[in-house]
């Protein structure tokens, strides 16, 4: 189950929504579409972490249309032959539960105006920092992001694990099991995704590169 955004151009099938491997049996199928159906639940307090009322709903008609078909040998033999991915403009946008929060500073954060920026320094959603080039240039180039990277990020961009906290409403033990890939505690992966795209928001980093990157981490670590 893998949620999407504006800002991450990705296309899904049947099989990416229901987070099963294209080669599973039908009984696999039944078990990750009952899955799906919890982990959608607006009962499920966790959800409401990453999306909002209406977003999760969205996401549980997707999961219904997906086992309508591959739930189905029939529909599901026809599915494959035609092997055609599901558009991102049909999915349900990511977003956080209060959009305007991301828009200002929580109480008790930096609050520091564009003007006001000692030179040198970039402003983040939690204060300011002191760009060095050399570390931008090492972000820009890299391509495996892992949490260990995300959290020499954060501390470079001077933001606290508190404020981070705040800033994204992830319990700060899920963001310490992020930083030292301690893959083994993270909840579901739809909600991992979620976080990582919330990192890469307030981190301003490029969420092609970072959510597949990670996301293939914890895949792997399964």
């Amino acid at each position: 189950m893998l949620p999407l955004n504006s800002m991450s151009p990705e296309t899904l099938n049947y099989y990416e929504i229901l987070d099963i491997a294209p080669d599973a049996n039908q009984e696999l199928i039944y078990q990750a579409y009952r899955q799906a159906q919890q982990t959608y639940a607006l009962s499920n307090p966790e959800i409401y972490k990453v999306f909002s009322q209406q977003e999760a709903l969205a996401w549980m008609d997707l999961v219904e249309e997906a086992y309508s078909v591959i739930g189905s040998p029939n529909a599901r033999r026809t599915y494959d032959q035609e092997q055609k991915p599901m558009s991102e403009q049909n999915l349900p946008s990511f977003e956080l539960q209060n959009p305007t929060s991301m828009n200002a500073n929580p109480p008790g954060l930096a609050n520091t105006a564009d003007d006001d920026l000692p030179e040198g320094h970039q402003r983040t959603k939690a204060g300011h920092y002191k760009v060095r080039p050399e570390v931008e240039d090492i972000i820009a180039k890299q391509e495996l992001f892992d949490g260990l990277f995300l959290k020499k990020v954060r501390e470079y961009k001077c933001i606290e694990l508190t404020d981070f906290s705040k800033l994204t409403c992830i319990a700060i033990r899920h963001l310490f099991a992020i930083e030292n890939n301690n893959f083994s505690v993270l909840p579901a992966a739809v909600f991992v995704r979620g976080y990582i795209i919330q990192y890469c928001r307030i981190l301003s980093l490029d969420e092609k590169k970072v959510v597949p990157s990670f996301m293939s981490l914890l895949q792997n670590d399964n």
